[in-house]
């Protein structure tokens, strides 16, 4: 239940690419190996997951590859070569935003000021 020390127990995640989980290993500094949920209202797993692929912080495996063979290899890969992790954990860190709900609620705040 202590999600803060599992994340920095681990080497690298394999898991669904929903908000908060995308925003979890980002915050952590996390390597990931996502397989978006595909019935995900809007396909948003997909987007989560394609924004940290594209930025060098994870790898996406869509459901439809996600067999033995090639989680093994992509899981296996990760964990023996630390420097290949290390790049995407510095990449996660930089996508992190942890300040995000102050911005947000300094935004609404503005919007709030000018209506009145």
């Amino acid at each position: 239940d202590d999600m803060a020390a599992a994340y920095a127990w681990a080497d690298v995640a394999l898991c669904r690419a929903g908000a908060s989980t995308v925003a979890e290993l980002c915050a952590a500094g996390l390597p990931a190996v996502l397989v978006p949920f595909p019935h995900a209202i809007h396909d948003h797993q997909t987007r989560n997951a394609t924004v940290l692929a594209r930025c060098g912080a994870a790898e996406l495996v869509p459901e439809s590859r996600m067999v033995v063979q090639h989680m093994d290899e992509t899981l296996l890969r990760l964990l023996s070569m630390p420097g290949e992790r290390a790049p995407m954990a510095a990449a996660a860190l930089a996508a992190a935003r942890p300040d995000a709900a102050a911005r947000v609620a300094d935004i609404l705040e503005t919007i709030v000021k000018t209506r009145a």
